[in-house]
Order: C-alpha cells, then sequence, then structure tokens
C-alpha cells in the first residue's frame, strides 16, 4: 500500500502478536480457549479495534472475538473477515523472536539451531529480494498463521476509519480460538454474524485464493493387550504397542503425507502411545473426494478388522469422526462470494491464484454450516516450523484485497 504510516503499522502489529504465546492445546477438554495466551491476544485485540474507533466490539465467555463497523452508504452489503489466534501445537510458540529483514539480499538467512532458510529450498523468497520479510531466530515458529490475519484485518479496519472519505460497506470481524486443533468453529456465534459474504484470512502466498479443501476425519484405534512377564511371554505375551505399530505398517505408504501433493488424499499417523498392555493410535484421513474418503475408511476399519482376526486374546476400539467437509460445494452455491475476491485481488494489480487447501480452515466448516467462506491469503510461508516467514509487500496486498472487498460495489 501507498499509505506509509499503515505500512508501519502493519509490521509493528503483527510483531506484537506474535509475541503471545498462543499454542492450543487439544488435551485440554473443559474450557475454551484451551490456553489463556490466546484471551491475551484476543483481549487485546479487542483494544486495539476500540482504540482505532470501532464502537461495536465484544468478546464472549469462549473467547471469541466480535466486532462490527457500520458501512457510511445506506443499504449496501455486509462483508465479513475471520482469522484465528492460536498457534499450532507442533513446534513452539514461546518466546517467539521476531526478526524484520529489510532490503533481504536474496541470500540464504542463517536462523538459530543451525537452521537455513534458503531460495535453494523455498524459491519464494527471491521474488521479495529488496523488501522487508519477517523471519522467526529459529528456536520457534513465528505466528504469522493466524496473527498476519488478524493483523491485516485490524490494519485495513483502521485504513478504513483513518479514511471516512471512502465509502464502504459495512465490515465484520471475527477472531477465534483453538482452529489449529480443529475446535475453531465448535462455539462460534452463528447467530451473531450479519455477513452476506464470509472470508477466512488464513492462506499463504501472495494472490492465492482458496476455495476447495480436503474432506476429513480423525480415527483412534485403542488396543489392550495381555501382560505377561517377556521371560514366560511365549504363546501368552500381546504385545498392544506393537500391535499398534502393525496396525500402522497395513496403511499404504505411498498415501502418507510425505509422498502426496495436489489433490491426493493421504494417511497421516498423528501418534502412537502406549505400553505392553495398552496402546492408542491417532491418525488424520483427507481426500478431495468423498469417494476416496470412504475408501480410507473402510481401509482403517479393514486393518483393525485384520488385527482383531489374528489376536483374538486383545481387545480392539476403534472410533472414526468426522472433522470437516470440502468447502467446494458449498462456495459453489454463492457464486458472488468468490467473485467479489476474485475482483478484489484483480484490483490490487495482479491475477488471482486458485490454491487448493491441502488442509482446512475454520472456513470449511462455516461453509458446511451454510455461511460460504473462502479463504484469503496472508503473505505467510511454512506455516507449523521453525523456517516460517512472511513477505510484508504480500501481507499489505492481503490488507488492500480486504478494503477491496468493504467496497465493492460502491463507485468512488
Amino acid at each position: 500500500m501507498a499509505d506509509k504510516k499503515i505500512q508501519k503499522e502493519l509490521i509493528e502489529r503483527f510483531c506484537r502478536y506474535v509475541q503471545i504465546e498462543t499454542t492450543s492445546d487439544e488435551n485440554v477438554k473443559d474450557r475454551c480457549p484451551t490456553t489463556d495466551g490466546q484471551l491475551t491476544l484476543i483481549n487485546l485485540v479487542a483494544e486495539e479495534l476500540e482504540a482505532i474507533g470501532v464502537k461495536d466490539v465484544s468478546v464472549d465467555g469462549n473467547g471469541y472475538l466480535r466486532a462490527f463497523i457500520p458501512g457510511n452508504v445506506p443499504r449496501k452489503k455486509v462483508f465479513g473477515f475471520i482469522s484465528h489466534a492460536d498457534t499450532s501445537p507442533e513446534v513452539s510458540g514461546k518466546n517467539v523472536k521476531p526478526l524484520i529483514h529489510k532490503k533481504y539480499d536474496g541470500k540464504p538467512i542463517k536462523l538459530s539451531k543451525d537452521l537455513l532458510l534458503s531460495p535453494a529450498e523455498y524459491p519464494l523468497l527471491a521474488q521479495y529480494r529488496g523488501k522487508t520479510i519477517i523471519t522467526s531466530d529459529g528456536t520457534t515458529l513465528l505466528g504469522a498463521d493466524d496473527k498476519a490475519g488478524i493483523a491485516e484485518i485490524v490494519t485495513a479496519a483502521s485504513y478504513l476509519l483513518s479514511h471516512p472519505e471512502i465509502k464502504r460497506n459495512s465490515m465484520e470481524i471475527f477472531i477465534t480460538p483453538d482452529e489449529e486443533i480443529g475446535q475453531g468453529t465448535d462455539h462460534f456465534p452463528l447467530d451473531k454474524i450479519k455477513a452476506h459474504y464470509l472470508y477466512t484470512v488464513d492462506g499463504d502466498a501472495e494472490g492465492c485464493i482458496e476455495s476447495e479443501c480436503f474432506n476429513a476425519y480423525s480415527a483412534k484405534l485403542k488396543i489392550k493387550g495381555v501382560s505377561i512377564h517377556p521371560g514366560s511371554g511365549k504363546g501368552k505375551l500381546v504385545n498392544a504397542t506393537l500391535l499398534g505399530s502393525e496396525f500402522l505398517s497395513m496403511l499404504p505408504k505411498s498415501e502418507m503425507p510425505e509422498t502426496t501433493e495436489g489433490r491426493e488424499g493421504f494417511f497421516c499417523p498423528v501418534g502412537i502411545t502406549g505400553t505392553i498392555e495398552e496402546c492408542q493410535v491417532s491418525l488424520i484421513l483427507r481426500d478431495f473426494d468423498a469417494a476416496g474418503m470412504e475408501r480410507r475408511i473402510k481401509m482403517v476399519e479393514q486393518a483393525a478388522e485384520t488385527l482383531k482376526k489374528n489376536w483374538p486374546a486383545a481387545q480392539f476400539e476403534l472410533e472414526i469422526a468426522h472433522s470437516y467437509s470440502n468447502m467446494k460445494e458449498y462456495v459453489d452455491k454463492n457464486k458472488k462470494c468468490l467473485s467479489y475476491l476474485e475482483q478484489a485481488v484483480e484490483k490490487t494489480g495482479i491475477k488471482p491464484v486458485h490454491k487448493l487447501i491441502r488442509g482446512g480452515t475454520d472456513g470449511s466448516r462455516l461453509s458446511e454450516l451454510g455461511h460460504p467462506c473462502p479463504n484469503i491469503f496472508t503473505g505467510g510461508q511454512n506455516f507449523h516450523g521453525r523456517l516460517e516467514w512472511a513477505a510484508v509487500p504480500a501481507m499489505e496486498r492481503s490488507v488492500q484485497v480486504i478494503i477491496n472487498l468493504v467496497c465493492t460495489g460502491i463507485k468512488q
């Protein structure tokens, strides 16, 4: 954006947010948000929105922030934007130290713990030579997923409110907790939604629009074996942990995240814990196609049945649960939602790039609940890892896309 003040605010806002530890915790079942840091950030965002002049701001008992900015033209639409406060539990989000690389020289960036962020491995870095990028110091993730999205939404709101001469539609904002552990919409205030067109700001590469995602299921296999002293275990001992390992070995290695891309789905083991007597195996199932997902579920069920047949002395309990569905069929029912987003990206001077989400967002579940919700890029990259980084020009363009959407259909 041309406004240097807003550029400065965007960077400062983002760096302030990422320094708050907001890692969600899937082991916490009795409260929302699952961690205190998320509420700290959400309350800070609420205060900042009020400080820039947003009068209708609230945080409910489950930590969901909602804000509403009335338009300044009559009888127009409401455009809503969603980002999440939590960061992935896969890598530490404690004591994040954002590093601002001004006029990035295009060379590999040496981070802590001998990590190297290199254009040779991540070619998109080269696109931002001479520009500003932000990384962590390599000991933690950065938190661009999704604090870049929050910073961009708040910055867009700040820009619009500081330029009352800009004619605009109404703008609605939601910040959610616990998205990274699949609980971001569990307590979403659906009855509060006023938006005619709703968008998550939770994508990655500049210009990318995402309106199709995986169908997602989770599976847990609980195994009870028979514990006998190993010295006299022949014919008697049934090692539950060994059976858990055998279960995983029955799933095709050619259909794991390490070996799939594009529209290919996968099985992904996410945990195995146990002893000789008890073991639990957790995995996630992903597929863009409903028939493909049905095949994956059957393969998991057949693997469990095979173990049950081969080891009658053991006990097996398989739980399979639906997480979210491919948003495409729901977004396709509201073509204006996607069309307006395409136009908003084009107005920034680039062509939109349609991309599959090899994952999901809060928008995946919201689409299924009747609120079609495509995903807007944030400019972040390498999410959930220590090599996460964000390109400031891409973040600025995301802000402009949000502004363009709020001003959709209005002659300035």
